[in-house]
Formats: structure tokens, C-alpha cells, sequence
């Protein structure tokens, strides 16, 4: 790898959020508006994300994952809809159509990458944004996105010290995390990861829920706005 290469590289690694004061919420950070918008960065905004399993590490796993992009609103008769939301079931297969057994770890993953691909962010709302905020409970993919994904990958997706050579766990995910992330980059957005408390992420938990509840997907498939709609998720257009 070039030299220029490997520091455009470096520039693509995400990086954690740091909210300016430790009692900071994403609803006092973030505007309840079209999207969820930094109030002190108009061209700042942030995502929800998460993901369940059922009978997580026990026999027939069933998992799902979501995303919430925008607040939910009231429709024309006066139903509260869950607009800017996606839940879907985790699929059997992963992205290079390798079968995987369904964990909390694969669809707290999916749901951040699957936000990440639903559109081109850089493009949206007239080209606006500059910063994605994702918001996770999960530990899992926070840190491991921001403190230990470069190593990992300049090490060939493999670990060293104790346990040398073992294949780094999700690694599918992982890569196309990377991709996800650079392609946002090209398009003139960085990506930051805000760990936040299960109880801030109600309403994502909820619909990562539902998502493993909805039938078996057995191969990885792309959601996009827009798109038509299967029996596997539910989204709603902005």
C-alpha cells in the first residue's frame, strides 16, 4: 500500500463520539426534527441502532436487528407511525454467503451496517451532512470499531500475543463495516460511534425485537430506501 493510500485509510477509521459534557443525552445533543440533528452542528446527525437474539448462545438462535433515523411521527389520522425506522430479521448467510449462527454480537453489527448502506447520507437532504453520530448500547461495536478494527485489519484479520493466528470473530461484518464506512467517506462524511445506555435506545431495542421475530432470511441482503418491501422487514419513507 502507497503511502498516500495507507493515510487515506487512516483518515476512514471511525473514531468515538465525545459528547462535550458527561450528563449529555443524545435528546439534549441532538434536535427531534426530519433527522436527529446536532443543535450546536446543523450538518451533524446521529442514528440508533441495535440488535436481539433470541436464545442468544443457546440452541435455535433467531436474531434481528434496526435502525432509527428519524423520530416517530403522527400520521394524517392521527397514528403515531415509526417513520425513519427499519427492523429486520439477521440473515443465515453473511455477505460472502458463509452460514452463521445467529448471536447478539452479528445483529448489533448488521444493524449499524445496514444503517450505514440504506442511502448515501452524503446526499441526503441536499447534501447537508458532514458527521454521522451512530448510537449503540453495544460495547461490542463500539470499541471494537473504533480501537481495534485498524489493527485487526493491518494484522490480516487474525489475532496475535495468546490465542496468535485465530480468525477474528464476525470478520464478514467487519470488512463490510470498513466499506460502509469509506464509502461515506468519499462522499465527504466521518463516521463517529457513541456508546450509549440500553434505556436511550428504547425504541431501537424495541424494533430489533420485532426484527427477530419476522421469518428466516437465508441469504444477506441490502436494504435501501425505497425499495420494495418484503415480508422480512418494515421501513417506512421519511
Amino acid at each position: 500500500m502507497s503511502s498516500g493510500n495507507a493515510r487515506a485509510m487512516q483518515s476512514s477509521y471511525p473514531t468515538l463520539f465525545q459528547p462535550p459534557n458527561a450528563e449529555d443525552t443524545p435528546q439534549s445533543l441532538f434536535s427531534n426534527d426530519h433527522r436527529f440533528i446536532r443543535k450546536s452542528d446543523p450538518r451533524q446527525i446521529l442514528i440508533y441502532t441495535d440488535g436481539s437474539c433470541l436464545r442468544n448462545g443457546q440452541d435455535n438462535p433467531q436474531a434481528g436487528y434496526s435502525f432509527v433515523y428519524r423520530p416517530s411521527a403522527y400520521s394524517a389520522l392521527g397514528f403515531l407511525t415509526h417513520a425513519g425506522s427499519v427492523s429486520a430479521r439477521l440473515e443465515t448467510c453473511g455477505p460472502t454467503g458463509q452460514f452463521y449462527i445467529q448471536t447478539s454480537n452479528r445483529a448489533e453489527l448488521r444493524a449499524v451496517i445496514a444503517a450505514l448502506q440504506w442511502q448515501d447520507w452524503s446526499r441526503d437532504c441536499n447534501g447537508g451532512w458532514r458527521s454521522l453520530v451512530v448510537a449503540t448500547d453495544s460495547e461490542y461495536v463500539a470499541l471494537n470499531a473504533t480501537q481495534r478494527i485498524q489493527r485487526w485489519e493491518s494484522e490480516g484479520w487474525t489475532t496475535t500475543g495468546q490465542g496468535q493466528g485465530t480468525d477474528i470473530k464476525n470478520q464478514d461484518l467487519w470488512k463490510l463495516l470498513l466499506t460502509s464506512i469509506c464509502n461515506l467517506k468519499a462522499g465527504g462524511m466521518d463516521v463517529f460511534f457513541w456508546r450509549i445506555p440500553r434505556d436511550w435506545n428504547a425504541m431501537a431495542d424495541m424494533l430489533a425485537k420485532v426484527g427477530a421475530e419476522m421469518p428466516e432470511i437465508p441469504y444477506f441482503q441490502i436494504l435501501k430506501l425505497g425499495a420494495p418491501k418484503g415480508n422480512q422487514s418494515e421501513y417506512y419513507d421519511c
